[in-house]
């Protein structure tokens, strides 16, 4: 991995593909915005019509659905031109940076690295959605490999759903170990007594008050795991991702996964308003150099 700084921004904005979009952006964004806002005209004119006929003729206990339905399909096919032109720039600009970081970068349709081991231990086996974005993956000079991605689990349906997570996960392949693994989670209070799988034990960290009130310990291994967190600039780390929400850590035998609760990384930002396309661009460096740095920090502790 390359280490990136907020350097390459100019880099990345003389790229081909980028500067292209660059050029167009806000002729496409324009565009696209006139064309939301008359598809959302169309739809509340179609929607007061069709509120006011279902009334008329009785069927006034279905009128306000329709409604509904007609807002909400004039927003979807109004919103898909933004996303388009949103696309048009993220796409090649974290392209342009994933490969200045010797990385490959994948929006969608990939196999999120390192998750199925640490799913189970980390979020349960009752998620109802999963869905996972923006990969960033490479190897190193040994063959292991590394990401960072997106992932939004979601826990029921309906009034009842739940958001069980929602930020970037930071996936390391390990060297070959002892096979034991630890789980470090934030802490659960009164509920700590619940193992995240069997064959675990709660394992204690006295001498670091601050992360034990952070964060809770188990362990196939109460050696390894008290050998993991030995590291103070490691338990640092995961302290300062946990000021920003909540953090999951799965080590296991094979690959370890730091899940750390976030915001919507690595988008240009909301096409409804202008903005200049040079400041959508540095958006988009800062949030793949910030993710890469952590993802540096974690893969030298748990590589």
């Amino acid at each position: 991995m390359i280490e990136l700084s907020a350097d390459c921004f100019n880099d990345i904005c003389r790229d081909p593909p980028v500067r292209e979009q660059l050029g167009a952006l806000e002729t496409n964004r324009a565009a696209a915005v006139r064309r939301f806002w008359t598809w959302m005209g169309l739809a509340v004119v179609l929607a007061v019509g069709a509120c006011v006929s279902l009334a008329w003729t009785g069927w006034g206990n279905f009128s306000f659905f329709a409604a509904f339905l007609f807002v909400v399909l004039g927003f979807a096919i109004g919103y898909s031109a933004l996303s388009k032109v949103s696309e048009g720039l993220k796409k090649p600009v974290l392209e342009a940076l994933a490969a200045k970081a010797g990385m490959e970068y994948l929006e969608k349709g990939f196999s999120p690295p390192a998750y199925p081991e640490a799913r189970k231990a980390l979020f349960g086996n009752w998620l109802s959605t999963e869905s996972f974005t923006d990969l960033f993956h490479g190897k190193d000079e040994d063959g292991r490999n590394f990401a960072v991605y997106e992932a939004d689990l979601q826990r029921g349906s309906g009034k009842n759903r739940q958001r069980i997570f929602h930020g970037q996960i930071y996936a390391v392949e390990r060297r070959p170990s002892s096979g034991a693994t630890t789980v470090i989670v934030p802490d659960r209070g009164l509920f700590n007594f619940f193992k995240p799988v069997s064959g675990m034990e709660r394992v204690k960290l006295e001498s670091d008050a601050e992360f034990e009130k952070k964060f809770e310990v188990y362990g196939t291994s109460e050696m390894e795991a008290r050998q993991l967190l030995f590291d103070t600039d490691f338990r640092r780390r995961l302290l300062e991702l946990r000021e920003k929400g909540r953090v999951f850590v799965y080590v296991g035998a094979a690959d370890a996964l730091v899940a750390a609760t976030g915001g919507d990384r690595f988008e240009p930002g909301s096409m409804l308003r202008s903005r200049p396309g040079d400041d959508r661009v540095r958006s988009m460096v800062d949030d793949v150099c910030a993710a890469l740095a952590t993802l540096r920090a974690l893969k030298a502790r748990l590589g």
